[in-house]
């Protein structure tokens, strides 16, 4: 079994971040960090950075988030709140003007504006099991209540059929920022020039990618060596969807793999990736032809790695929940918009990306060992494991 090796930065010392060398073992141990979207938009979620990393805080107190809860991020007591609330279908008035204050320290002072917090912060009602069995499944439908439904509203637009379909509003929220790339400048050489930004950018990507794949509802439940499986399995597949989502529209078709890296057919020719291109190209416009919603996007990227064909697994029946989870939710969500066949036809293009991420990896390895690019160790050894 390849154990590969992750250049972090030790925030607890000085050096460099090619010092330190964490296994991967370590590393998907180590807590995700918080999902990247501005702050703004979720309220208070960060804390400041500090020895032992970021915070998540419940959107609703301000206390220590113990995991999303109901579609966001909250404590266990808010947590508790908002379930016996629903499960009640408890109604409370303030006492004052409906603007108490709620802080760790004061959210049993009023249970009103706690409550009108909760749904501000965009907790979901039928995230609650109304029948109160362990293990349980009911299907509910969202109520839009008159002054609300700005706080209530799921973060698609499309009607949520079921609980299930939450994994998706999940993967949405916790979608990374795309990264920008570092612009190489050590050569004079335009295309190794080209190819050396691509890689880094690649390198942090995939460092990005495994503590979001820990994010993904049921793979932090797997055990380790089936997350490692799965990641050196379905790395590429994952990177791929994006660049083949953020190409759709690009001028003179364009491969946009960021927002300041795009090449186009001749730039991709020059720095031996013509059949990357090529190939790129097809999923680009299959994806295209289809017009993938954002949360398809998402979806697919998770399957990418939950679909890997990673041999041996460890636990093949926790994998087969993990996998079975995912599917549940692109087949729930896809009937919420009411369009027969299209979760099989999205599903039938999975074969398509690893095609292309088979041809990826090729080609990366061959500039590596003909053209001696330089590679960071992470991306070689994951290059290595996928070839």
């Amino acid at each position: 079994m390849l154990f590969f090796l992750l250049s972090l930065l030790d925030s607890s010392s000085s050096s460099s971040p090619t010092d330190e060398a964490q296994s991967p073992a370590s590393f998907l141990h180590s807590p995700p960090l918080s999902p990247a979207f501005p702050l703004e938009a979720t309220g208070n979620y960060m804390t400041a950075m500090g020895a032992v990393g970021p915070k998540r805080l419940c959107l609703v107190c301000g206390d220590f988030a113990s995991g999303y809860h109901y579609g966001v991020a909250s404590c266990e007591a808010c947590k508790a709140f908002f379930k016996r609330t629903i499960q009640g279908n408890i109604e409370y008035t303030c006492p004052v003007m409906n603007e108490c204050e709620i802080t760790k320290r004061r959210r049993k002072a009023c249970q009103a504006c706690r409550f009108r917090k909760c749904l501000q912060a965009g907790m979901m009602r039928e995230g609650v099991r109304l029948d109160r069995v362990r293990g349980g499944r009911q299907k509910y439908k969202r109520r839009v209540e008159t002054g609300l439904s700005s706080c209530t509203k799921a973060p698609y637009s499309h009607a949520v059929s079921s609980f299930q379909v939450l994994i998706i509003s999940h993967l949405l929220l916790t979608e990374p920022t795309p990264l920008a790339a570092n612009q190489d400048n050590s050569t004079n050489d335009s295309s190794l020039r080209t190819l050396l930004t691509l890689c880094d950018l690649m390198n942090r990507e995939l460092l990005v990618l495994i503590d979001w794949a820990k994010e993904i509802p049921g793979f932090s439940g797997l055990s380790l060596v089936d997350q490692m499986s799965l990641l050196q399995s379905g790395w590429m597949e994952a990177l791929l969807v994006g660049v083949a989502w953020r190409s759709q529209d690009a001028v003179g078709e364009e491969l946009v793999f960021t927002g300041n890296l795009r090449l186009d057919e001749a730039q991709c020719r020059a720095t031996g990736l013509a059949d990357l291109y090529e190939a790129l190209r097809h999923l680009t416009a299959k994806y295209r032809a289809m017009k993938l919603s954002p949360e398809e996007v998402v979806t697919l990227k998770a399957m990418a790695l939950a679909n890997s064909d990673a041999d041996p697994v460890d636990c093949p029946d926790s994998v087969q929940r993990f996998q079975d989870g995912l599917h549940e939710a692109l087949q729930d969500y896809e009937s919420s918009r009411r369009e027969q066949h299209r979760a099989g036809r999205l599903l039938m293009t999975l074969p398509l990306l690893r095609q292309t991420a088979d041809r990826a990896v090729q080609a990366f390895l061959r500039l590596h060992r003909n053209r001696h690019v330089p590679l960071h160790k992470l991306l070689l050894e994951m290059l290595d494991a996928k070839a």
